[in-house]
């Protein structure tokens, strides 16, 4: 999304999830993976991608973690092609706050999307022009 088409709704109000000043996927970001009793964690950099609805992690990072797929969904890829990925949940760590947010079982051992759904969880923005992460604003 161009900086000329930024996500508002009203003046000033930035939606959560949405990306600000160039196109998506232009840096990445730090956050942690926690398993569901806090045992374990696993500190991640992942590309952040608003243009894609879910966290991406690979499989194997997941089931390390003792990530449960609760399940399955078709997904759109960015090639064109359709793929049936699972989904399960985690607590993720992510600017200074902790929440749980939904994970795809990725296929690729190399690559980590962080997506809209987990950047409105924690009420961020992706600002692309200066490749950080931002609070954005929550209409009610």
């Amino acid at each position: 999304m161009s900086a000329l088409k930024q996500p508002k709704i009203g003046p000033g109000i930035i939606l959560p999830g949405t990306t600000i000043g160039g196109g998506v996927g232009t840096f990445n970001a730090d956050f942690i993976l926690w398993n569901r009793d806090k045992t374990e964690s696993r500190a991640l950099n992942g590309l952040v991608d608003t243009g894609s609805a879910y966290t991406l992690i690979p499989a194997t990072i997941l089931e390390e973690l003792g990530v449960e797929r609760l399940r399955s969904r078709t997904f759109n890829l960015a090639d064109g092609t359709k793929r049936e990925l699972f989904i399960g949940r985690v607590d993720m760590e992510l600017e200074g706050e902790t929440d749980i947010v939904p994970v795809v079982f990725g296929t690729d051992p190399h690559r980590i999307l962080l997506g809209a759904i987990a950047l409105e969880t924690f009420v961020l923005v992706a600002d692309a022009a200066n490749q950080r992460l931002i609070p954005g604003e929550l209409p009610l």
